[in-house]
């Protein structure tokens, strides 16, 4: 991810935790920073958050079958193919692609590869179809590496993969998965006191999304060892969900 998009999803999320944690102080500044994130200048000193996304698998993607992994593999298709078309008036594209896949090897010719059928998709549809507002297309209208493609004509271009993760696919909620993300911040944390008095920890995922499509119990009593004033968990999809986890302080 580049640090642009980085620092935009760190902010949608950032938004998202004000708007749900009610134990945020009152901010007379807010700044975007790093190591920790976010600094919140309030009455009674400055008070640091640091965010963290949670993933179902972070190590070895290269082997082609992590989600987080296929899911960005997925994404350079789509921004190449949305590149390839803008000789064209713009169009809201939506993908669905079939959830089977993996990322190959040849990584670079496939996504080639899948870019071109996406790119005759869209432009065959945008010509053959100039009075049509939408459409969603599907096979055998659209190769197969798709299970469907949605087209609208539109102001803006906007291109997008449908991330929506498939009920079979959630992974239990992990204690020790969560414990470890916590502690390869806990190593920091001195760090990010150079900069505020305290610092909260943010964990983040998007349950529709397959890489981080975690079953989320309704209350989690586990007490996690933290150096963390307090950490929070947060379902980042339209739900909003936010919890606060118990902790040790160590």
């Amino acid at each position: 991810m580049s640090n642009k998009n980085k620092d935009r999803k760190e902010d949608i999320h950032f938004a998202q935790f004000k708007e749900c944690c009610k134990d945020l102080p009152l901010s007379k500044r807010t700044e975007h920073s790093d190591k920790p994130d976010f600094l919140i200048e309030h009455s009674a000193g400055v008070l640091g958050i640091e965010h963290t996304q949670l993933f179902k698998v972070t190590k070895h993607p290269s082997k082609g079958y992590a989600p987080q992994a296929i899911e960005s593999f997925q994404k350079q298709i789509v921004a190449s193919a949305q590149r390839c078309c803008e000789d064209i008036t713009p169009l809201m594209v939506q993908v669905w692609f079939c959830f089977n896949q993996v990322v190959p090897k040849n990584k670079t010719s496939e996504i080639k590869r899948i870019t071109q059928f996406l790119v005759e998709v869209v432009k065959k549809w945008h010509h053959e179809n100039p009075l049509k507002p939408w459409e969603i297309l599907k096979p055998p209208e659209i190769p197969t590496v798709f299970s469907s493609v949605s087209i609208a004509r539109s102001r803006y271009p906007f291109w997008k993969v449908n991330e929506a993760a498939l009920q079979q696919n959630f992974s239990n909620f992990s204690i020790e998965k969560i414990q470890s993300c916590i502690n390869e911040k806990n190593r920091r944390y001195e760090e990010y006191l150079k900069k505020c008095d305290e610092c909260w920890l943010l964990i983040v995922v998007d349950v529709f999304k397959n890489s981080q499509s975690f079953e989320i119990p309704d209350h989690i009593d586990h007490r996690f060892k933290s150096k963390f004033e307090r950490i929070y968990f947060m379902d980042a999809s339209h739900r909003k969900d936010l919890w606060e986890l118990p902790i040790i302080r160590i």
